[in-house]
């Protein structure tokens, strides 16, 4: 069972799609019809794709009031950036399926690969430090994990880092809630930055990495 949310999924896949190297079928196991139909209009007008999530501190909202809300309500969102300060957009699960909607300009999200991979370093050794200083223990079961493969144009470091981060967030996120140390929940949030810096990518539009290829959107 994967802990990754849709939206981090989504943040590979989606630009995934627009470059061609993904097809609609792929798309379409992750999302509802109505959403891709909207999601083909965007291409060339986004300018970079990131994800929010509350619980993992993961993001801030830009706004409007309402638009923030529906995402907070729930709990995840694929935020699209503008192109050229051009609109940008928020894509929010709700229980039809996911609703595209403007929003205001977000933030710019640092999701450098090396660095994410050597925060999630650094707050596992940490974390290891504290808990032996602490003599702590935990029940957590070991759990299989299985997490969506990345689109097929993803090369070897984008892989590797998915790996190494979702066997770490997999194993906190199997300690309970009450007994995670601030250590351990920076340690959650590293892994799922990490996650999101392996789904994501700089090149978004086909145009971009495959000149003059036409997309397919089916």
């Amino acid at each position: 069972m994967t802990v990754v949310p849709a939206s981090f999924q989504l943040a590979g896949w989606i630009p995934a799609w627009w470059r061609a190297t993904a097809g609609g079928d792929d798309l379409l196991e992750l999302l509802d019809p109505s959403a891709v139909a909207a999601l083909a209009e965007l291409r060339g007008r986004v300018s970079s794709l990131t994800a929010y999530c509350p619980a993992l501190g993961v993001s801030v909202l830009p706004g409007p009031r309402a638009t923030t809300q529906s995402a907070v309500a729930a709990g995840e969102a694929v935020v699209l950036h503008g192109r050229d300060r051009g609109q940008s957009y928020l894509l929010i699960p709700d229980e039809r399926g996911w609703d595209l909607v403007a929003c205001d300009t977000p933030r710019p999200m640092n999701l450098e690969r090396r660095q994410a991979a050597a925060d999630m370093a650094e707050a596992v050794v940490v974390a290891e430090h504290s808990i032996r200083e602490a003599g702590l223990q935990f029940s957590a079961a070991a759990r299989a994990v299985a997490v969506r493969p990345l689109p097929p144009d993803a090369d070897s470091e984008q892989r590797g880092l998915l790996v190494r981060a979702a066997r770490i967030w997999t194993a906190v996120d199997a300690v309970a809630p009450a007994q995670r140390t601030r250590e351990l929940l920076r340690v959650l949030q590293t892994a799922a930055l990490a996650t999101l810096a392996a789904y994501t990518s700089a090149d978004v539009n086909a145009d971009e990495r495959h000149p003059g290829r036409v997309g397919r959107f089916a």
